[in-house]
C-alpha cells in the first residue's frame, strides 16, 4: 500500500481534477494535522460560503457536510479545479478558459469535460446581479471593515495566556466557527479580484490587444504585502545610517536581536524594529500553517530580509510612478474600448475604475485573516509549552502533528507518554516535507504514496539544470526585461547574498519573500499565477516577473545570468554561471 500522509481527503468523483496551482504559494509545505482540523478545513467552509454569496454555488453540487474546494493529497493542500472552472463556467460570458488562464496562462491543463449540471441559469443570473453590485460600488469593499471588526472581536475573546489549560483549550475548540466568516470574506475579494481581472484580460483580448493586459493591470498603490516591505524598510534604513548596527548585521544575524538590544547605538533600529514587528509579526512563510515561523516567533527572518534590504536603495528607488501607470492605464483602456460592444466596453470601464479596490481587499483581506489567527498561535504555544515543562517534546511546533480535538487535549493533560508518538510524526514530516507533490490529481488512484514521491524526487540531479541559450516560458507577470545574475533561494530565511541588480529565482514567494524583492532586478518563481503575490508585489515595484516557470529553481543554475522578459513570460540563460 505504501505510506500515507496522517489527514488525507477523497477525492470527489463528480469534481475531480485537482491542482497545486496557487494553493502551492498559500500551503507550500506538508499540512500538519492541527491546521487540516482548525484552519484548512474551516477555510473550506468559507470559500464554500463565499461561492454562496457570489451566486457560483448550487444546493446540489456538495453535501452539507462535505468539503469541496480544498484537499490534502500526498500531505499537500490541492485546489479542486473541476469546481473552480465552475466560477468561470457560470459567470455570464465566460467560460472554464478564463479560470484555466488566471491559474496557468498559456500552460496544459488537464482538458475541461462539460457535465449537464455545470450550467446553471439561475447561478448566472446571481453572478450578474454580484459582479453588477461590485462594478456599482467604486470604494473599498465592505468586507474590509467588516475583517477589521472581527479581528477586534477576536483579540477581546483571547484568554489571557495565565488562564487554565481548560479555558484555552475552549478558545481552541471555538476557533474554526469564528474563523470561517473571515475566510469567507477573504475568499469573496480573492475571487472578485480575479474575476475583475479576468475582465480586463478578455477586453485586450477581445480588442486584438493582449499587449495592453500588462498596463492595464499595472500597480494601483497602497497594497498590503508590499506595505510590509516598505514597514520593514524603516528599520533597514536606520541600520545603514548606524555604522554600529551596520557591524552587527556583518558578524550574522544569529543572535543579533540580542546583541542590539544592549546597544544605545540601536535605539534607534530597536524602535523601529518593533514598530514592524507590531505591524507585520504574525506574517512569515507559509504563514497559513499553525505551526509556520513568522516575524514575532522567529525574528531572524527579519532580521535577515533587513541584512539584504540595508544594501539597496530601498521602495524609492524601484517603486512604479503612480502618475505614470494610472495614465498608461488610462490610455490603454481607450484604445481597447472602442472595440467591444456596448454593455462589453461599459462594464470593462466600470472594471477599469474598480479592479484597484480589490486589488488592495484581497491582499488586505489575507493579511486581516492570517493575523485573526494570531491569537490561534499563541494559545495554542503556550499549551505546547505548559506540556514541555511536564515532560513533553521540546520542539513546541511538532505538537501540531497531533489532531487537535482527540489527541492535543490527552497530551496537554499527560505529556509523557505521546513523545515518542510525535517524533515518529516529525521523522514521517520531515519525508513528507522533502519531496515534491504531483502538480495534478485527477483520480484516487493518482494520489502517491510517500515512497512514490521520494523515488521521483531521487530522479533530479544537478544534470537538470540547463545551460547558455535554453529557454524557459512561464505566465508574464509584470512587464520589461532585464539581465541579472541568477541567484537560487529556496528559504526566505537564508537569501544567500542576494545582491542589488542581481535576479531572484524561487520555488514559490509569500509575503515573506517580499522585502527580497526590493534589491533584485527581476523574480522568477517556480508557481503562480496572474494575480499570486509575486506578480502583485513585482507590479508595485516595476520589476519584471515570470511565473509558474516549471522548475526554475531546480534548472536555473545559480549565479548564471540570465534574461527575464516580464512581458513575453520568459526566462533564457544568457551565460551559464
Amino acid at each position: 500500500m505504501g505510506t500515507r500522509w496522517l489527514e488525507e481527503d477523497i477525492i470527489q468523483q463528480k469534481w475531480p481534477i485537482y491542482t497545486r496551482a496557487n494553493i502551492g504559494e498559500v500551503f507550500p509545505d506538508t499540512i500538519t494535522p492541527s491546521t487540516y482540523h482548525l484552519i484548512y478545513n474551516p477555510g473550506d467552509r468559507g470559500w464554500q460560503d463565499a461561492f454562496r454569496n457570489m451566486g457560483v454555488m448550487h444546493k446540489d453540487d456538495v453535501g452539507d457536510d462535505e468539503f469541496l474546494i480544498v484537499g490534502l493529497f500526498g500531505g499537500y493542500g490541492y485546489l479542486n479545479l473541476s469546481y473552480l472552472r465552475m466560477a468561470g463556467v457560470r459567470a455570464p460570458g465566460q467560460g472554464a478558459d478564463a479560470i484555466d488562464g488566471s491559474l496557468f496562462g498559456d500552460g496544459n491543463p488537464p482538458a475541461y469535460d462539460p457535465q449537464p449540471y455545470h450550467k446553471r441559469p439561475f447561478n448566472t443570473l446571481k453572478m450578474l446581479r454580484y459582479v453588477t453590485r461590485v462594478l456599482g460600488a467604486d470604494r473599498e469593499p465592505i468586507l474590509i471593515e467588516e475583517g477589521r471588526q472581527r479581528l477586534k472581536e477576536m483579540q477581546r475573546l483571547t484568554p489571557s495566556l495565565d488562564a487554565s489549560d481548560e479555558v484555552l483549550l475552549e478558545f481552541i475548540n471555538a476557533f474554526p466557527k469564528r474563523y470561517r466568516p473571515q475566510f469567507c470574506s477573504h475568499m469573496q475579494c480573492t475571487i472578485t479580484g480575479s474575476i475583475l481581472t479576468g475582465m480586463l484580460v478578455d477586453g485586450a483580448k477581445a480588442a486584438g490587444r493582449p499587449d495592453l493586459i500588462m498596463k492595464l493591470t499595472a500597480a494601483v498603490g497602497d497594497v498590503e504585502t508590499s506595505n510590509i516591505s516598505a514597514v520593514m524598510n524603516e528599520a533597514a534604513q536606520e541600520a545603514r545610517k548606524a555604522p554600529a548596527v551596520a557591524a552587527e548585521f556583518d558578524k550574522g544575524v544569529s543572535g543579533i536581536g540580542a546583541r542590539l538590544a544592549a546597544m544605545p547605538e540601536a535605539q534607534a533600529f530597536n524602535a523601529a524594529f518593533d514598530r514592524f514587528i507590531a505591524r507585520y509579526g504574525h506574517r512569515g512563510p507559509n504563514d497559513w500553517e499553525l505551526g509556520a515561523r513568522t516575524y514575532e516567533n522567529t525574528p531572524e527572518l527579519a532580521y535577515a530580509a533587513i541584512d539584504v534590504m540595508r544594501n539597496s536603495d530601498g521602495p524609492v528607488a524601484q517603486k512604479a510612478d503612480p502618475a505614470l501607470v494610472e495614465t498608461e492605464r488610462a490610455e490603454a483602456a481607450k484604445i481597447i474600448a472602442p472595440h467591444l460592444g456596448f454593455i462589453d466596453r461599459m462594464n470593462f470601464k466600470k472594471a477599469v475604475k474598480v479592479n484597484k479596490h480589490w486589488v488592495r481587499a484581497r491582499e488586505s483581506a489575507r493579511d486581516l485573516t492570517i493575523n485573526i489567527m494570531l491569537p490561534l498561535r499563541h494559545v495554542f504555544f503556550e499549551l505546547a509549552r505548559r506540556a514541555h515543562e511536564r515532560g513533553g517534546v521540546e520542539n513546541l511546533r511538532d505538537v501540531c502533528l497531533l489532531h487537535p480535538y482527540d489527541e492535543f487535549p490527552k497530551y496537554i493533560a499527560d505529556p509523557k507518554p505521546w513523545v515518542e508518538e510525535i517524533n515518529k510524526r516529525a521523522a514521517l514530516h520531515a519525508r513528507f516535507e522533502a519531496v515534491d507533490p504531483p502538480f495534478f490529481i485527477t483520480s484516487q488512484d493518482e494520489v502517491p504514496t510517500l515512497e512514490e514521491m521520494e523515488a521521483e524526487h531521487a530522479k533530479k540531479t544537478t544534470a537538470d539544470k540547463v545551460g547558455a541559450g535554453t529557454m524557459l516560458t512561464g505566465i508574464a507577470g509584470a512587464s520589461d526585461k532585464v539581465q541579472g545574475r541568477a541567484r537560487v533561494i529556496v528559504d526566505a530565511a537564508d537569501p544567500k547574498g542576494l545582491e542589488p541588480g542581481d535576479i531572484l529565482v524561487a520555488p514559490f514567494t509569500d509575503p515573506t519573500w517580499t522585502p527580497l524583492f526590493m534589491p533584485a532586478a527581476a523574480v522568477v518563481v517556480n508557481l503562480g499565477a496572474l494575480m499570486s503575490h509575486a506578480v502583485v508585489v513585482a507590479r508595485e515595484l516595476n520589476i519584471p516577473c515570470v511565473v509558474s516557470v516549471e522548475g526554475a529553481s531546480d534548472k536555473i543554475p545559480d549565479g548564471a545570468l540570465i534574461e527575464v522578459d516580464g512581458a513575453a513570460g520568459t526566462v533564457t540563460i544568457v551565460e551559464d554561471a
